[in-house]
């Protein structure tokens, strides 16, 4: 039993609701702070980099590819250690490094530097933060589990918010430097305490079931419901038996898909909206708006799950994520930019928790960090691919408009594959009947 945190038995026994919800506030501290390296943060800083540095957009660009690739390696590492020692450990040293990242990035004056300190930051972004939480939220819930993880992501999107905003004002007010300090320091002082001593592995480890049900009664104590691993309600796989399903290969490529399109025009969209004429402190407005809806749309979709199939979800969110990129090539005005960032922050939210919710809902509670660790594989690839093509096609052709029909057709093609991946079923057990007569 790995819970052992005082100040947590002291809240179970006195909140007037579920301790699962203290878990997710908790837990969802580290997906704020896990937005300080966010692209919407990296795209207000590019032309600043690019006019104090003389660095490309491509250079720029190519840190959070860097990220990507080096968080491509590091997350099955990081699924197992969630399932081996506890999502509250991990999310603990998650945020120190993510923090002393931040801060560092003030004295990255030369691109290896500069990409050593992102990539960093980036790994926690991409790995330990999200899978950690959403994992430990999922064992927390099963039929509320859409709303959980909606809440999670919910301060995330607050997050993506008010670093975007920070550092647009900082950047104005005090330079570069003291945006980087800034940041980091807002990670150490929202997030660490609360994962140390707040977040507990399992309702079972304090004598609780998910979604704080109740066993009938006088058939199960308390006491034996800690030993309780899977609520009856739930299968689980291993992670062997999750990659051999279809649908687990068919959700991964669509990861893949999908953060390759959202990464790839996030990443530029603030040096878009720049070029298209509207101001830093405009820009950063609009993709503050953009978080804003996502805020919102995280609780939203979170509740959408718990009443639609989430593989539909999922082909809703393509179909949002092919028209909101294929309207940047209208964006012309402040207007427009806004409507723009609006549906981008519909997809932000809905594509953060329908992942999430798909592979808890396929594959249950036991092995779900290693399941995530490696899955989490195939977004990442899309994450360190898109931004790089965006990069690349910009500097030859000096204009986004190929990028967005390019990536704008790949999400709406993704909104009709990604139907095909219906939640697996064990295969049934081979009868050996009755014996032939001879």
């Amino acid at each position: 039993m790995r819970h052992s945190q005082p100040l947590a038995s002291k809240l179970k026994e006195r909140l007037p609701f579920f301790y699962g919800w203290v878990v997710v506030a908790a837990s969802g501290t580290a997906v704020f702070a896990r937005m300080a390296p966010n692209i919407t943060t990296l795209t207000i800083f590019i032309i600043p980099l690019s006019e104090e540095f003389g660095w490309s957009r491509t250079l720029i660009s190519g840190s959070v590819s860097a990220g990507a690739l080096a968080a491509l390696v590091l997350s099955p590492a990081v699924g197992w250690c969630i399932d081996r020692f506890g999502a509250r450990p991990v999310l603990v040293i998650s945020v120190l490094i993510l923090g002393m990242a931040m801060t560092s990035m003030a004295w990255a004056t030369v691109p290896l530097t500069f990409y050593i300190a992102f990539a960093s930051a980036r790994v926690v972004f991409h790995t330990s933060a999200p899978i950690g939480a959403s994992t430990v939220s999922a064992r927390w819930f099963i039929t509320k589990r859409g709303r959980a993880i909606g809440v999670i992501f919910f301060w995330g999107a607050i997050g993506g918010l008010v670093f975007t905003m920070l550092s647009a004002q900082m950047i104005d007010h005090f330079g570069m430097k003291a945006a980087w300090i800034t940041i980091g320091l807002v990670v150490f002082g929202v997030s660490l305490a609360p994962c140390l001593f707040l977040v507990v592995e399992r309702p079972e480890d304090m004598g609780l079931l998910p979604d704080n049900a109740h066993t009938p009664r006088g058939e199960e104590s308390p006491k034996q419901a800690k030993v309780m691993t899977v609520s009856s309600d739930e299968e689980s796989w291993s992670l062997a038996e999750a990659m051999k399903t279809k649908a687990f290969w068919i959700l991964f490529f669509m990861g893949m898909a999908m953060f390759c399109v959202n990464t790839g025009t996030n990443v530029h969209i603030g040096a878009y909206y720049r070029d298209q004429g509207l101001t830093l402190t405009f820009a950063a407005v609009a993709i503050s708006f953009s978080w804003l809806v996502a805020a919102f749309g995280s609780v939203v979709w979170g509740w959408v799950l718990e009443k639609m199939q989430a593989r539909r979800a999922y082909s809703v969110i393509f179909v949002i994520l092919g028209v909101s990129t294929l309207y940047l090539l209208t964006v012309d005005s402040a207007a427009k930019a806004l409507v723009a960032a609006g549906l981008i922050g519909a997809v932000s939210s809905g594509s953060n928790v329908i992942i999430s919710i798909l592979y808890a809902d396929y594959y249950g509670r036991n092995s779900l960090g290693r399941i995530r660790g490696v899955s989490e594989t195939g977004v990442l690839l899309g994450q360190a691919v898109g931004p790089l093509l965006a990069g690349i096609l910009f500097d030859s052709r000096g204009t986004y408009s190929f990028v967005f029909i390019l990536f704008g057709g790949l999400a709406l093609a993704c909104s009709l594959l990604v139907l095909t991946a219906k939640p697996p079923v064990r295969p049934a057990p081979v009868s050996l009947g009755q014996p032939y007569l001879t």
